[in-house]
């Protein structure tokens, strides 16, 4: 499924940059964009609820450390203003993690360090985000610098859960087996507000490059349901902080 995915985003990359010398005269700009992404849940949920016990109760909340990529197209309105679609394949979730202290890992030099046990929410979507952007620099200025606000559609692609043990490098120590599920209560379709800034190099005739750093916030809950099975709480939104690399053609 994610091969599929990519790959019509990469064709879509492809269409756009074989019109790009055209494009110019439209005042278009295509692109690529790829990056790492942060986000993580805004309330505590299934299963580390406030009344959740046993082997869970140890975890505490840590981003989940995911990427994006695809494709964006930039539309000027005016010498300052302009519109910003993309088409992206987009990572986000939560993380836990828990103190494994059965299991002994080192580092390069042979420092002892800590072990850990994670569990992951991993929700992937496609996203559509559609910006109005505000270059804050003079049409004459080697470098730009715009601020942006919108909003991104998206459409819930991939959704597990994953707890992963730790595992000392000679395989000693206590550990338990991996555990991978279906995640079936997300929302299919959601929606996020979007605030970011980019800057980068201000040459419309030639490939320029650029950086993205950006906040989501889910506009809709991330699951359908308010609570698990269990009574605890499944009702939260989702942040997300966003640094990417791209090019403009």
């Amino acid at each position: 499924m994610k091969s599929k995915i990519m790959l019509s985003i990469l064709l879509l990359c492809g269409i756009g940059y074989a019109h790009a010398q055209d494009a110019y005269e439209r005042k278009l700009r295509f692109g690529l964009k790829a990056g790492v992404n942060g986000s993580l849940f805004t309330k505590t949920v299934e299963p580390f609820g406030p009344e959740q016990s046993g082997r869970l109760d140890y975890f505490n909340r840590f981003f989940r450390i995911s990427g994006f990529g695809g494709l964006t197209v930039d539309a000027a309105v005016s010498k300052r203003l302009s519109v910003g679609v993309e088409a992206l394949y987009n990572a986000r979730g939560m993380a836990y993690r828990e103190k494994n202290n059965h299991v002994i890992l080192y580092d390069s030099e042979g420092n002892e360090r800590q072990a850990f046990n994670d569990f992951n929410y991993n929700i992937d979507y496609i996203e559509f985000p559609l910006t109005l952007n505000y270059n804050f620099s003079d049409t004459e200025a080697r470098t730009f610098i715009a601020g942006y606000a919108g909003v991104a559609p998206a459409l819930a692609v991939h959704a597990i859960t994953k707890m992963s043990y730790a595992e000392s490098v000679d395989g000693s120590g206590r550990r338990a087996r991996n555990e991978r599920a279906n995640l079936n209560e997300v929302n299919h379709f959601n929606n996020s507000l979007l605030l970011g800034l980019k800057v980068g190099d201000n040459n419309p005739r030639k490939t320029s490059v650029f950086g993205d750093f950006r906040m989501s916030y889910t506009l809709l809950p991330v699951f359908k349901k308010d609570e698990a099975l269990s009574k605890n709480n499944l009702r939260t939104e989702m942040l997300t902080f966003s640094l990417g690399l791209g090019f403009k053609f």
